[in-house]
């Protein structure tokens, strides 16, 4: 039960967080500043969940050690992880950066094998490689890729992998997963907010397009994905977790087909159905 539970909630976190592009596309093209964006969208999901834990009265301290480790974890992991994505938005098709921000569980898989010496079997190999082969021909299109936003969204790859991979991290683990994300938000919007201000790029937004759109993107792209990601990593660990995250890619570019008329060729068809498939063999790994 614990496995499928996992194997729910890394599939659930994936496709909410592909639907970042949706909530977030809109105010860029209205020119507001990524920073600004991160603020509201880190501030409102921290103050949110912030609420909810106090009503369940839901013990929120940390030790000196606990706020060390959900800082780096959370704002050079997490919190640094949107930063890189958004910025690729503006130099690639936000469907193109989704994509290839998916080769991150390579990243996932030399961490854990680095420094938490863990053994990946060869199906679980052999998804991670299908995985990669499917988001390669997912993030296909004709004509030429910035190489700005390429650095970009490869930047994101890496601080993510490095993010799930610090969720094993003896002391993250202890804690409750709830304080734990919901600390990571907080402390990744105050990193922004102090980022913006220094900047003089701070802008106070009170349009209600934009404040609904922010709203969305921080209540399902980032509490409910977040914290859903650190129930899957306790519960089947970051390698499977990164793999079946690989759905991502295929929330947004099923958005980008419904919600920006964008067309599929049929190297995307190909690709989605390798990623299909590579989810399959890792589940049908972990059941056994």
């Amino acid at each position: 039960m614990d496995k499928f539970k996992g194997i729910l909630f890394a599939a659930l976190s994936a496709a909410t967080f592909g639907l970042i592009p949706l909530y977030a596309n809109q105010a860029i093209l209205d020119g507001v500043n990524n920073e600004t964006i991160l603020v509201y969208r880190y501030g409102i999901a921290g103050i949110v969940y912030a609420i909810y834990l106090l009503l369940r009265r839901i013990n929120m301290r940390l030790t000196r050690r606990e706020v060390k480790e959900v800082t780096l974890a959370g704002v050079g992991g997490y919190g640094i992880t949107a930063f890189f994505l958004m910025w690729s938005y503006h130099y690639m098709p936000t469907g193109v950066a989704t994509a290839i921000h998916f080769f991150y569980p390579v990243v996932v898989a030399l961490l854990m094998a680095i420094f938490y010496k863990e053994r990946l079997p060869l199906e679980v190999k052999a998804g991670i490689v299908l995985a990669i082969c499917g988001v390669y021909l997912l993030s296909w299109t004709p004509g030429e890729v910035k190489w700005l936003g390429l650095f970009f969204v490869l930047m994101s790859t890496v601080t993510y992998g490095c993010y799930i991979t610090a969720l094993n991290r003896p002391v993250l683990k202890r804690m409750n997963p709830d304080v734990l994300t919901c600390y990571v938000l907080l402390f990744t919007a105050l990193f922004y907010l102090i980022l913006a201000v220094a900047q003089g790029k701070m802008e106070i937004i009170t349009r209600p397009r934009f404040l609904l759109d922010m709203v969305q993107l921080a209540i399902l792209s980032t509490i409910v994905s977040a914290r859903l990601l650190v129930a899957a990593v306790k519960l089947i660990g970051s390698v499977p977790s990164s793999v079946l995250g690989t759905l991502e890619p295929i929330t947004a570019i099923v958005v980008g087909v419904l919600y920006f008329n964008e067309q599929l060729t049929y190297a995307n068809y190909l690709g989605l159905l390798i990623v299909i498939v590579a989810v399959l063999v890792v589940i049908c790994k972990m059941k056994k």
